[in-house]
C-alpha cells in the first residue's frame, strides 16, 4: 500500500506539471487579449497565409512573406510554406477552420473553439482552465508539503536507529 501511495504521489506529481502548462498555455491561446494582443484567430498559420494570399495580395511574386503575430512564413506563388503537408491536408484545414468539420473530428475542433454545435461556450472553457490551473497548483503544492513531510519522518527514524 505504501509503494501504491508513493507511486500515485509521482506520478501525479509529473502529470499535473504538464496539466498545469497545457491549462495554462491553453487559456493563453484561447484568450488573447491576456498576452495584450487583440487578435483572438485560432487557425494556423499557413491558413493564415492562405486567406491573406486570397484576399488579393500580391501573389504573382515567386515568393510572397506574411507575417502574422511576429512570426514570418514564406508562400510560393500564393500558396503557404511547404511543411510536408499535402494540398488536401491544407485544405482540409482551410475547410475545418470555420467549423465546418464533419462527425468527431469537427466536434472535437469545435470544443476546442469553444463552441458545442453552434452555441458559444467559450466561457465555460475558460472557467475549466481556471479551474484546472487552480486545482493542479493546489495539488503540487500538497504533493510538496506530503514530500516534505515524509522527508522529515525518515531523518527522525535515521537519527533514533
Amino acid at each position: 500500500m505504501r509503494r501504491t501511495r508513493q507511486l500515485h504521489l509521482w506520478i501525479g506529481l509529473i502529470c499535473s506539471i504538464f496539466i498545469l502548462i497545457e491549462s495554462v498555455t491553453g487559456l493563453l491561446l484561447s484568450e488573447r487579449w491576456l498576452l495584450g494582443s487583440g487578435s483572438t484567430d485560432m487557425r494556423p498559420p499557413q491558413a493564415i497565409t492562405q486567406s491573406a494570399s486570397a484576399a488579393g495580395q500580391d501573389t504573382g511574386q515567386s515568393d510572397q512573406t506574411a507575417n502574422n503575430t511576429g512570426r514570418t512564413f514564406t508562400a510560393r506563388n500564393g500558396e503557404s510554406a511547404s511543411d510536408g503537408a499535402s494540398a488536401n491536408n491544407r485544405q482540409a484545414f482551410k475547410d475545418g477552420d470555420r467549423g465546418e468539420g464533419s462527425g468527431a473530428t469537427g466536434i472535437i475542433k469545435g470544443l476546442h473553439e469553444g463552441r458545442i454545435g453552434q452555441t458559444n461556450v467559450k466561457w465555460l472553457a475558460d472557467l475549466t482552465a481556471v479551474g484546472m490551473i487552480v486545482l493542479t497548483s493546489t495539488g503540487i503544492i500538497l504533493s510538496i508539503k506530503s514530500l516534505r513531510a515524509q522527508s522529515i519522518r525518515r531523518k527522525k527514524r535515521h537519527v533514533e536507529a
